[in-house]
């Protein structure tokens, strides 16, 4: 049986104790294989009211008033960033998160908003955001084999811009909080579609929680390039 005396030096020591403990920092994660970049893919959709096809670069759009007179010079930055399926730049860097290997889709992308100049009046603003898609080795394989259609699924997705520049410590950091945390089976779900047409080219839409009501459709839209610039983002 412990004495009174004891329990009192216990009790005296215990802090001293619990204040000598060290403050260690978790181990910062880096890329470690990084693909080629992919910048440039045809944006294809149908208008059905032409009952033709409007193309643009990097950009999903059957609008076509930005290929006619004054609002062509609205194509770019303004443009894209009314439309949530564009891109600046795609690339794939893989990661090594407590032995386990992930693979990163990211994308720079241009964001836009309505902000108020006033009481009265306001306009649209454009920004880069930069998002992030952390798939698992065995999602990320199917991009090896591209037959027909695969969908790589992930509930990880990390997003940086608006306030804050792309910084890749940052955005490192929020990648190795998002798979720190445990995630729910109502988690929202990410899927990146990819077709191999008939003729060979691969096209395919941004990552996206496509639902029911949003569901991509290859018949009426998507993006295009040739299966060898498309295997730039691919890491084998």
């Amino acid at each position: 049986m412990i004495s009174r005396k004891n329990c009192l030096l216990v009790l005296l020591f215990l802090p001293i104790i619990l204040l000598g403990q060290e403050r260690v920092n978790r181990e910062n994660l880096k890329f470690d294989k990084i693909s080629k970049p992919l910048t440039k893919a045809i944006g294809w959709e149908y208008n059905a009211t032409l009952g033709k096809w409007i193309d643009y670069n990097n950009v999903i759009s059957q609008n076509t008033r930005y290929k006619e007179g004054i609002y062509r010079l609205e194509k770019g930055r303004y443009m894209m960033s009314n439309y949530s399926q564009n891109f600046i730049k795609i690339q794939t860097k893989s990661v090594i998160y407590k032995g386990t290997e992930y693979f990163v889709l990211i994308i720079e992308k241009w964001k836009g908003e309505f902000v108020d100049i006033n009481i009265h009046e306001c306009e649209w603003r454009s920004y880069r955001q930069t998002d992030g898609y952390i798939f698992s080795k065995e999602e990320y394989r199917k991009l090896h084999n591209i037959e027909n259609m695969v969908e790589l699924k992930t509930k990880y997705m990390v997003s940086i811009g608006e306030r804050e520049k792309y910084n890749e410590t940052n955005f490192l950091s929020l990648i190795q909080t998002a798979l720190e945390a445990e995630k729910r089976e109502d988690s929202t779900e990410y899927i990146f579609p990819v077709l191999k047409s008939t003729e060979g080219t691969i096209r395919f839409y941004l990552p996206d929680s496509f639902s029911s009501d949003s569901k991509y459709n290859f018949d009426i839209k998507y993006f295009e390039t040739s299966f060898q610039i498309f295997s730039n983002i691919i890491i084998k």
